[in-house]
């Protein structure tokens, strides 16, 4: 502090030392000598002692260590037992000098014993009485000492003996509009460090660290209506409370002081469930999550933020945890599985927002049943069947057409004496590929605006299959091209090799799009991806086996006669390892069964027994190490990783669906009904499943649709004569005979062959949810012994911890035991040696009395 703002604190301490003693004549006036601002000093030189010790971070008490503990708390007894000396060792004047002082913050003592860890309330009280005014004054941050006694999370008690003094202080507001309520939810995790006090006089076991029991806490900050005053930013205690995590009972009276609250938006438009979703990794978030959505899921679950954010959009933002953090991740997981156990409405964002969360929440998000019934709904609306049945149809035709056209190109292009100014014989087949390659090209122009629309176009980048997509586009015109010109513009051997390779990415867009269609198809592709993954190290050390043993068969056999009796005779069957790349696909075949002939290593031992050496290592013994990885690898794919792939490829189906759908419909001008399918509002599903609502389910052909095919199969249901007496040798029973013998022959298939023709858009609901909707999944045993395996390797984990925590704990006892014994031996050997000093000093008085006596 300056010269001057010393001066000016002096004399203003002078001034309230001289009006204290005019107010108090029992009072002795005050010394001149007296130095005010003693009793502050000492408390802020303990403040900034323990802001140099290493302070816990939420959820790590263990890393501050037990000396440490042991010195924060030696120092605050020592601060407490000296501000107790001091205030009992003045007159009632300098006391209160002593506590009228203000640093040039304008803080005063009873703010500084406030900042500490766990301040007595004997000592609080003491500070109090000395003057009572000083609970009313605010520091230059506008806060009481009830902020931060609050903030450092002071006992109940000692929150209590501030409010009574100042009943006021519970609705005071700082410079940025918080109460002492708002700081009471601010995250803290504060070693026990408190003086041992009798029951009724400590904190308490609670919830905030420092052994608060935060709904008492809350209750006494609340009410007098201090729930319902909001920050400089819009947020109410509710907001806190539910940002930085807190218990049920906090909560519930939270929401008894101010029931509106849980609707209650910030200035950013966020109600307390969207800071939860931030906030979702914290130990308290799921409590909150759940108690929100109780209370009111209807009113908050689908509202968005000025940002148009969904809670679950700030969830997918904010969740980028690493795998160690183990903990944060099961928190966020928690959230997310409550989340999507209240049904939020099946909108276009919200299924953008399951797109983009992590890799590792989407996976969850995918296999609830919220999700699967949505896309199962979906999936078989007009719009996405339609587009589904399109985009098979246009890839069997175009790898129809591209064989056709490829091979008539072929030999139109290199055979000798082709007429190259006559155009090709299959135009008109080459143009239709052309168009099909067309039809690509606009599927993936308009998924990439309607993504781009919703702000998601990374998800476009990072889906393998639109790449895939692209490679058959790029191809397909390029070779398309190519052979409709009728120009050789490229060698032969590269045409081959290109159509060739264009033919393979057509046929595996085939393999992506059944991975995508039927779950069942999609574990066995995720199955044999996971196991070409798995044998990476397995091929590797293949494929060095087979270099070498090719190698050696070849260094064997390099001019010998064997081989230079081959090149003697053309027409003898030349020898298999005569060249190192023959030798090599020669072992390679061996791996695969083709033995041949083994006389042929009759003219070498070396030979023979690299012959047996190779049969043995890598035919018997490779072999079957290589069914049993497959064997295991598929038995885990299966199980586990199976319906997550399939169920997000649907979802990025649907996804895409819906922005297409939304994107039309703002081109449409929103006009009402727009694209039929286009989702405008809510419907419950028959399980009470929230969706989002289309045109077409109360549009009259399709209820007429559904009615019809209805009433089609309740003609072969096989109670049908039970509930009429009919026999064969009745009226009825023929003509229900005819009747039925007309839906299967004419009916039926007429109606399913035009609703193919017309993509689907003519086919019975039922049809379209036959073919589409797929099984939700459902827990296996593997899986269910999976979540056993990790809640047991879970609780290990904690055992571990709360072993370590006790070691620790045991260890810091006994250095602190250690440490006693030697105070008490070390006090014993004073008391000894003072007792030794003391009969000395008795025999001294003695002799001195003998002779004092023997002279007199």
């Amino acid at each position: 502090m300056p010269p001057s703002g010393r001066r000016r604190h002096r004399d203003r301490d002078q001034e309230r030392n001289r009006s204290s003693s005019n107010n108090d004549p029992q009072s002795a006036p005050v010394d001149p000598s007296f130095d005010p601002s003693e009793l502050f000093t000492l408390l802020e030189n303990t403040c900034e002692a323990c802001a140099k010790i290493p302070t816990p971070t939420e959820g790590e008490l263990h890393t501050l260590r037990p000396t440490e503990i042991a010195r924060l708390r030696d120092l605050l007894t020592q601060t407490w037992e000296a501000v107790r000396s001091y205030l009992s060792a003045r007159p009632s004047a300098q006391r209160s000098a002593a506590v009228s002082h203000q640093n040039e913050s304008l803080l005063t003592p009873l703010h500084m014993a406030c900042k500490l860890v766990d301040p007595p309330a004997d000592v609080i009280q003491l500070l109090i009485d000395a003057n009572p005014d000083t609970l009313s004054w605010q520091d230059t941050n506008g806060w009481l000492p009830l902020h931060h006694a609050c903030y450092n999370g002071a006992s109940c008690r000692v929150l209590q003996i501030l409010v009574n003094g100042y009943e006021r202080g519970k609705e005071t507001q700082d410079k940025r509009k918080r109460t002492p309520l708002h700081f009471a939810f601010f995250p803290r995790d504060l070693p026990n460090v408190g003086e041992k006090r009798s029951e009724g006089e400590g904190n308490g076991e609670g919830e905030d660290g420092a052994g608060n029991s935060m709904p008492e806490v809350v209750r006494l900050l609340s009410d007098s209506g201090a729930a319902e005053l909001h920050d400089e930013g819009g947020m109410l205690p509710i907001h806190y409370a539910s940002a930085y995590g807190t218990t049920r009972e906090v909560l519930q009276v939270l929401l008894e002081n101010y029931p509106e609250s849980l609707t209650k938006k910030e200035n950013k438009g966020r109600n307390p469930l969207h800071l939860a979703m931030v906030n979702a990794h914290r130990k308290y978030s799921p409590t909150v999550v759940e108690f929100l959505l109780e209370q009111a899921a209807s009113d908050i679950i689908n509202v968005y933020d000025d940002d148009n954010h969904l809670p679950i959009h700030l969830l997918a933002m904010l969740s980028k945890f690493p795998p160690e953090k183990v903990k944060e991740r099961k928190n966020a997981a928690d959230c997310l599985k409550l989340y999507l156990d209240f049904k939020p409405q099946a909108s276009a964002d919200f299924l953008t927002a399951v797109q983009t969360l992590p890799e590792w929440l989407r996976d969850i998000a995918v296999i609830s049943d919220h999700i699967q019934n949505i896309l199962n709904h979906k999936i078989v609306m007009r719009f996405p069947t339609m587009i589904l049945i399109l985009d098979f149809f246009f890839l069997i035709f175009c790898i129809v057409l591209f064989e056709i056209t490829t091979g008539d190109t072929i030999d139109y292009l290199f055979t000798e004496g082709t007429d190259y100014n006559q155009p090709p014989a299959s135009s008109a087949k080459i143009a239709l590929t052309l168009v099909c390659g067309a039809y690509f090209l606009l599927r993936e122009v308009v998924q990439i605006i309607s993504l781009v629309a919703l702000g998601n176009f990374s998800a476009w980048v990072w889906d393998m299959g639109n790449w895939l997509d692209v490679s058959v586009i790029l191809l397909v015109f390029f070779f398309g091209s190519i052979m409709l010109t009728g120009e050789p513009l490229i060698s032969d051997e590269a045409f081959r090799s290109g159509v060739a390779i264009t033919k393979g990415i057509l046929w595996m867009s085939v393999i992506s799009f059944l991975k995508s269609t039927q779950v069942e198809f999609s574990v066995f592709v995720s199955g044999v991806i996971y196991v070409v993954q798995r044998l990476s190290a397995f091929l590797l050390a293949l494929g060095v086996i087979l270099l070498m043993f090719a190698q050696m068969f070849y260094i064997v056999y390099a001019e010998t006669p064997v081989c230079q009796c081959g090149e003697d005779h053309p027409d003898a069957s030349p020898f298999p390892h005569c060249s190192f790349l023959d030798s090599l696909l020669k072992v390679y075949t061996m791996l695969m069964g083709e033995i041949g002939n083994e006389m042929r290593y009759s003219t070498s031992h070396v030979a023979q027994f690299l012959y047996v050496a190779f049969a043995f290592l890598v035919v018997i013994l490779l072999s079957n190490v290589l069914i049993a990885i497959v064997t295991d690898s598929y038995g885990v794919i299966k199980n586990e990783r199976a319906a997550m792939v399939f169920w997000s490829n649907r979802l990025d189906f649907v996804a895409e669906m819906d922005a297409i759908l939304n994107i039309t419909k703002r081109l449409g001008g929103g006009k009402k009904g727009g694209v039929p399918g286009a989702p405008t509002r809510v419907l419950e599903g028959q399980n009470g499943d929230q969706f989002g609502y289309d045109e077409e389910e109360k549009g009259y052909s399709n209820r007429r649709f559904r009615a019809g095919w209805k009433s089609i199969m309740n003609l072969f249901d096989p109670n049908l004569y039970d509930s009429y007496d009919v026999n064969p040798s009745s009226f009825e029973f023929w003509c229900y005979f005819l009747v039925r013998f007309a839906a299967v022959v004419f009916v039926i298939p007429i109606w399913l062959i035009i609703g193919l023709c017309t993509a689907g858009w003519l086919w019975p609901p039922q049809v379209r949810e036959y073919l589409f909707q797929q099984k939700r999944a459902a827990i296996s045993r593997a899986d269910m012994a999976e979540q056993v395996t990790t809640q047991i390797n879970e609780l290990k984990e904690e055992i571990q911890s709360l072993r370590m925590e006790i070691q620790s704990e045991m260890k810091s006892d006994r250095k602190e035991f250690a440490l006693v014994k030697a105070e008490v031996e070390a006090v014993q050997a004073e008391v000894i040696a003072d007792l030794l000093q003391v009969k000395e000093f008795m025999i001294h008085l003695l002799e001195m009395s003998k002779d004092h006596l023997g002279a007199r």
